[in-house]
């Protein structure tokens, strides 16, 4: 059984924090002490996979503990808890303690947080990934549009019989086609960071259904298994769509590539968990905390497409106010869970 996250809770963090924590779809198990100088023991018995902290006017003394603390588990990430006030005061502090600084404000901002503290390395914040898929959509939409116009008026005013020359349009025209999909799916992606757009009712098992009825019937596939129970969440019926076709497409991916994978969709007493276990050597370099960059999957498998499904996937699922998270098992399989608040 999977054992819950602990994440240890130090200084002045306010109460709406504790509950947004002990909120969070995969359980973690949540303790909160006053000081690092006076707890660190405590907190190291307590084992920690992540530290949020807040530091008070004087941090000297805590920065101090926490150097200490950290040398006595490694392990353990490190968030810096502050707020929009004094996030410019301690952006460097968080830098040169290798933390991630946390503003609680935009929705799924906390899980991203957690995540890749525990994960460890530099990636950017999310936000950096979502304002740059936003301007490379709006940089592209206008032009690809004049073009699929112009295109559009050459091929209504081609001789009928000038068959090959349409066939070229007919293939310039799908290309296109290609390219706006592209850039909707990366203007879905910078939506999805705000949130639903719309809350409804959404049957995670339905919209898989759909996702399979879309595969192609030429290739290999991931083993899906849907198991028993109700699988409806309150969510944006696109947004989520979207999401679970890219995760099931990015798991046929690798299946085509030669991996063993497997899709499941269980019903958690506090959510719905979408678990995508993948295997083989194809995954042997696969570094976790780049696993949601967009377009890492293609660089680290080196297989073009197969860029922004996770990414996709893991935006959607935070801005509900689920989780996405990835691990690596001891048999060297890549376990990615996506979990949404039932």
């Amino acid at each position: 059984m999977d054992r819950p996250a602990r994440i240890a809770v130090v200084g002045p963090a306010t109460d709406r924090l504790l509950a947004d924590l002990r909120a969070l779809p995969l359980n973690p198990e949540v303790r909160r002490w006053s000081s690092l100088c006076n707890d660190s023991e405590a907190v190291v018995q307590f084992q920690a996979d992540v530290l949020c902290i807040a530091f008070g006017p004087d941090p000297a003394e805590e920065v101090g503990a926490l150097r200490a603390l950290r040398n006595l588990w490694p392990a353990m990430g490190v968030v810096l808890v502050t707020d929009a006030a004094h996030e410019l005061r301690d952006a460097p502090l968080a830098a040169r303690l290798g933390a991630q600084l946390l503003v609680p404000d935009a929705p799924g901002q906390l899980a991203a947080v957690l995540e890749q503290a525990r994960l460890g390395g530099n990636r950017p914040r999310p936000e950096v990934f979502h304002d740059l898929a936003r301007g490379v959509a709006d940089e592209i939409n206008n032009p690809l549009m004049f073009v699929a116009g112009h295109l559009q008026l050459l091929r209504g005013s081609l001789d009928p019989n000038a068959a090959g020359h349409r066939e070229q349009l007919d293939s310039a025209l799908a290309g296109v086609q290609r390219i706006q999909a592209g850039v909707d799916r990366l203007r879905l992606v910078a939506e999805a960071a705000h949130g639903p757009a719309r809350r409804e009712p959404v049957d995670l098992a339905l919209l898989l259904s759909a996702a399979v009825a879309a595969r192609r019937s030429d290739r290999e596939h991931a083993t899906l298994t849907i198991a028993a129970g109700g699988h409806t969440v309150p969510g944006d019926p696109e947004q989520l769509g979207a999401a679970l076709l890219g995760l099931l497409q990015f798991a046929d991916d690798l299946a085509v590539l030669g991996a063993q994978c497997r899709v499941r969709l269980d019903a958690l007493p506090a959510g719905r968990r979408l678990r995508l276990e993948a295997s083989g050597h194809e995954l042997a370099t696969w570094q976790l905390p780049h696993s949601f960059e967009p377009f890492y999957p293609s660089r680290a498998l080196r297989a073009p497409g197969l860029g922004l499904g996770l990414f996709l996937a893991q935006t959607v699922f935070l801005g509900h106010r689920g989780q996405a998270t990835v691990q690596r098992l001891r048999d060297g399989t890549v376990q990615f869970d996506f979990v949404l608040p039932a």
